[in-house]
Parts: C-alpha cells; sequence; structure tokens
C-alpha cells in the first residue's frame, strides 16, 4: 500500500522546499556573478567548477528521486526527520561551496582550498544518509549500494586529498560514478527510490 497523494504531497514539500534553496542558492549565485561580471575578476579553478556543477545536479537528482518515497506504506515523525536530513545535508554543502560575491575579487581555488574540508565531510554525511535511506524506510540494503559506496569513499577522499591533481581525480571519478548511477538506477521519476 503506497501513501495516500495528499498525504506524500504533504510530507514532501518541505524536503522539496530545503532542496529547493540549494538550487536556488546555485541560480542565484550565478546571476550576482553574470550581473556583476565585468566588476568582479573570477579567478577561474577547474576542480571547483567539477564539484559546483556535480553539486548542483545532486539537488535536481534528488527531487527526481524523492518521488519513489511515495511507495513507503508507514512515515512516522522520525522518518519524516530523516527525509529531511538528506536534503538539508545538500543545502549544507551548496551553502559551503558557492562563493561570495560580495568581495572585490572570487578566486575560486581559494575559495575552495578553505571550504573543502567542510563541504567534503558535509557530502559526506549526504552519501551516508542515501546508504541508510533504504534500511531505514524498507529494512533491506538498496540494490545501488555500491555505487552510494563509492561515492561515500570519494567524499572521504577529498576531504584527505589536499592537492589539485588528487582533487581533480575525485572530481572525475564522481562524474563517472554519477554517470553510472543515473543510466542504471535514475532514468525514471523516482529512480532507485521507487522501487521502495
Amino acid at each position: 500500500m503506497q501513501l495516500e497523494y495528499a498525504a506524500f504531497a504533504f510530507i514532501f514539500t518541505l524536503a522539496a522546499v530545503v532542496n529547493g534553496l540549494g538550487i536556488v542558492r546555485w541560480l542565484t549565485a550565478l546571476a550576482e556573478y553574470v550581473r556583476r561580471k565585468d566588476t568582479l575578476p573570477l579567478v577561474s579553478y577547474r576542480v571547483f567548477l567539477l564539484f559546483a556543477v556535480f553539486q548542483f545536479i545532486l539537488h535536481v537528482l534528488l527531487w527526481w528521486s524523492l518521488w519513489g518515497i511515495r511507495a513507503v506504506e508507514t512515515f512516522d515523525f522520525l522518518d519524516y526527520l530523516y527525509l529531511l536530513t538528506g536534503p538539508v545535508l545538500l543545502f549544507l554543502g551548496s551553502s559551503l561551496l558557492v562563493p561570495s560575491a560580495t568581495e572585490r575579487q572570487v578566486d575560486l581555488q581559494a575559495h575552495f582550498t578553505n571550504v573543502r574540508r567542510a563541504y567534503a565531510t558535509t557530502l559526506a554525511l549526504a552519501w551516508l544518509w542515501t546508504l541508510l535511506l533504504w534500511p531505514v524506510f524498507k529494512g533491506v540494503l538498496p540494490p545501488s549500494m555500491p555505487a552510494h559506496a563509492v561515492f561515500l569513499v570519494l567524499a572521504i577522499a577529498l576531504r584527505f586529498t589536499s592537492g589539485s591533481r588528487g582533487q581533480a581525480i575525485v572530481g572525475v571519478a564522481n562524474w563517472v560514478v554519477l554517470v553510472v548511477f543515473v543510466s542504471l538506477f535514475a532514468m525514471q521519476l523516482g529512480g532507485v527510490s521507487g522501487q521502495l
């Protein structure tokens, strides 16, 4: 038995809003930079761009995947708090990663260096959340567990990798795993969580 649509919509709304705030955070920062591009020098950093677009896609993917939560038969307040944890972690990750456009210059490498550890820790917690989502709601491990485990390992590696080359390798690996994950588990609305 699935949740009634009205109950699902009620439960899903706050998770969607928090997740949507992460998307808005990225779009607002991009609009601010475009608005100020003539007066705001930007020192580009490819590694930052790898993670910035990756983080944005994670918000979209979470939104796409949460549709599958409607298949959960019972839902209590602790389940609800657990459900909200994922969007909150993604929002925090985005808030850390988005640079401030209020300064005279945006140095993406310096910014990434300053926030890398906190961002990677938040990202690792988000991947741990995804690993435990199925056990919490269904009592079994997800079929996508290997991909989530690799994402978790990559986030931990990013946390402890201080060199640009190592960070670039982690960023590219994230993208490879993301493409495989989407191809195998997230092409349909609800994705892997739709199998809950």
